[in-house]
C-alpha cells in the first residue's frame, strides 16, 4: 500500500506523487472507493485517479543505482524486434504493455535507428512511430528523472548519449 508522498509509476507508465488517499464515488461508479490522488512530476497540472484497489497496476520508480544501471547498459540493449511492418501498432502496444525501462529503452533504440532508416530515403517517420516514440521517451525520461533527481532534459541526455 503506498502513502502520501510516495513516488510511483502509474498504470500509464507515467511518473506521479500521490497527494492525499481520498475516499469518493466517481461519476461512471455507483459506490465509493479509495483513490489515490495523484499528479503527474513532469505536469503537475495533470491529475489521476487511481482507485486503491487497482494498485497492482502501479508500481515505484527505479531506485538511483538501478538507473545508472540502465544508463550504464543502454550499449548493450538491442532494439525491439518488429517483423513485419503490418503489425507495428501491435507490437508497440505489446510494448507499452510490459512498459519497463529495458523496454522504452529497446523501443527508442528501434525508433532512433528506424528514423534514420526513413530519412536516408527522404522519408519521415509514421505517426504511428512518431506516437510510440513521443509516449515511450516521455516515460522514460519521466522515471529516470524521478529516480536520479535530474531534469527530464538530463535524463534525455543521457539516455541518447548512451545509443551505439
Amino acid at each position: 500500500m503506498y502513502q502520501e508522498g510516495d513516488k510511483v509509476i502509474n498504470s500509464n507508465g507515467v511518473a506521479c506523487v500521490i497527494d492525499r488517499i481520498e475516499r469518493m464515488k466517481m461519476p461512471h461508479s455507483k459506490i465509493r472507493k479509495n483513490y489515490y490522488v495523484m499528479h503527474d512530476i513532469q505536469k503537475s497540472d495533470n491529475v489521476y485517479y487511481i482507485p486503491q484497489e487497482n494498485e497492482e497496476n502501479m508500481r515505484s520508480p527505479m531506485t538511483k543505482a538501478e538507473a545508472e544501471g540502465l544508463i550504464d547498459n543502454i550499449p548493450q540493449v538491442d532494439p525491439i524486434d518488429v517483423k513485419f511492418d503490418r503489425f507495428r501498432d501491435e507490437a508497440y502496444r505489446k510494448c507499452m504493455k510490459e512498459a519497463t525501462p529495458e523496454v522504452l529503452v529497446a523501443m527508442l533504440k528501434y525508433f532512433v535507428a528506424r528514423k534514420k532508416k526513413r530519412q536516408r530515403v527522404g522519408k519521415s517517420l509514421s505517426a504511428i512511430d512518431e506516437k510510440y516514440m513521443r509516449i515511450s521517451s516521455r516515460n522514460l525520461f519521466s522515471e529516470l528523472s524521478c529516480s536520479m533527481d535530474i531534469s527530464v532534459e538530463e535524463a534525455e541526455n543521457l539516455v541518447y548519449g548512451n545509443f551505439s
